[in-house]
């Protein structure tokens, strides 16, 4: 009775405050305070678009070297772990045999042109004596068909000869790029044959490296056609490269291409990005975490998680303060992508407008309120506590910068 009584001597202004007191269970300052929340201002900020992707380096050019003919290991004829030129020798095979194949061959030229010269000057002569009838037209048709006959056998021997001309240089077995050449499969002493499925070694190009990059295609599509982000595109070098320790790569690099067909197996896109690696401290097959910036956001709108919640209905919802310190319930707010304890938040919350981020509980009657036909909602009020925080363009800027971490 007496809190009834209490109740009936209040203004009728403050007697919805008071229902929104009791649905709370009351606060412990009284019946009558306001409750005390803290916000958050929404400042404009720039916010640099970044993604943390999986990435394995590979070389970006590789050449297994392999004979093309069948021999003895004479000679190994480069450094192991060092660099070598296009061009530059690394293995001698045994030549012998194919040294006196070509040395046949030559001879088979020889011998076919001095055939296909008698074939020639016996057509010669059968064309003499066809005009005096000497012989008959049967005859000189077959020198004639002699001599062509003979020219053939010169183009077969030469050809011959051209084969066993590339047998042999092929016992020398050069490297075809500029690269880092590791250690040797063989010895000297060893045989080897012509296309084995073993390599002798492996050259690879290590400056340029690339990075080969994985995302999700569902992801990734999100990041190029979201018409609820617009942000300005990233030029030039835009990607960071991290090792496993959490170091980071001195140099940026860039994106090389994009592929245009997903993995059917694992619904992923690769990227490809370049880096310059004169000092040889990125190496193949490592898995590294590149930071793809895709571009800024500019005037973005970024709140403090615990400001920003979910209804039965799945939307992320919030509670703004108004200047009357009234309190506006906002449903379906668009979150874009979390960092470091808050929401990039792409529709719903302007800049400048306040979040309550602390004494939320004390506001269930907000979301009762909320529930009920607009025509039907009580106003709300409490007090701010304490100046609004804000997020500083210094303090957004290292979280993005720490997140690959």
């Amino acid at each position: 009775m007496r809190f009834n009584k209490l109740l009936l001597t209040l203004p009728v202004a403050l007697s919805s405050l008071l229902l929104a007191s009791c649905d709370n269970n009351q606060s412990k300052n009284g019946a009558g305070e306001l409750p005390k929340v803290t916000v958050f201002k929404v400042e404009p900020l720039d916010y640099t678009l970044k993604i943390n992707l999986p990435g394995r380096v590979v070389a970006s050019q590789i050449a297994e070297i392999r004979p093309q003919v069948s021999g003895i290991i004479l000679n190994r004829e480069f450094d192991e772990s060092s660099n070598v030129k296009a061009g530059q020798s690394l293995y001698q095979i045994d030549p012998a045999i194919y040294q006196a194949n070509y040395d046949s061959a030559v001879a088979s030229v020889a011998s076919a042109k001095a055939n296909a010269n008698i074939a020639q000057l016996t057509l010669k002569r059968y064309a003499g004596l066809l005009n005096t009838k000497s012989i008959s037209q049967q005859e000189y048709d077959k020198a004639a068909a002699d001599a062509k006959q003979a020219e053939a056998s010169v183009l077969v021997a030469q050809a011959a000869e051209h084969a066993a001309k590339v047998n042999l240089d092929y016992t020398k077995v050069y490297s075809p790029i500029d690269g880092y050449i590791g250690k040797s499969s063989v010895t000297e002493g060893a045989l080897v044959s012509a296309g084995q499925a073993a390599p002798l070694a492996l050259v690879q190009k290590l400056d340029p490296i690339y990075v080969d990059m994985t995302e999700a295609a569902t992801r990734y599509n999100k990041y190029l056609q979201d018409e609820n982000i617009i942000y300005e595109p990233a030029q030039g070098n835009n990607v960071d490269l991290f090792f496993n320790d959490g170091s980071k790569y001195a140099l940026p690099g860039n994106i090389k291409f994009s592929d245009m067909t997903v993995n059917e197996t694992t619904g992923t896109v690769t990227l490809r990005s370049q880096f310059s690696n004169s000092e040889g401290k990125i190496l193949p097959g490592m898995f590294v975490k590149p930071q793809l910036t895709l571009g800024t956001i500019k005037n973005a709108v970024l709140v403090p998680q615990q400001g920003i919640t979910s209804n039965q209905k799945g939307q992320y919802t919030a509670k703004i303060l108004k200047s009357d310190n009234v309190v506006d319930y906002r449903q379906d707010i668009k979150v874009y992508t979390g960092i470091g304890g808050y929401w990039v938040v792409t529709s719903g919350i302007d800049i400048g407008e306040q979040v309550i981020i602390s004494g939320l509980l004390n506001l269930t009657v907000v979301d009762r309120e909320a529930e009920k036909p607009k025509s039907e909602q009580r106003s709300i009020m409490v007090t701010p506590i304490g100046k609004p925080e804000v997020l500083s363009q210094e303090k957004l800027d290292n979280l993005i910068k720490n997140s690959v971490k």
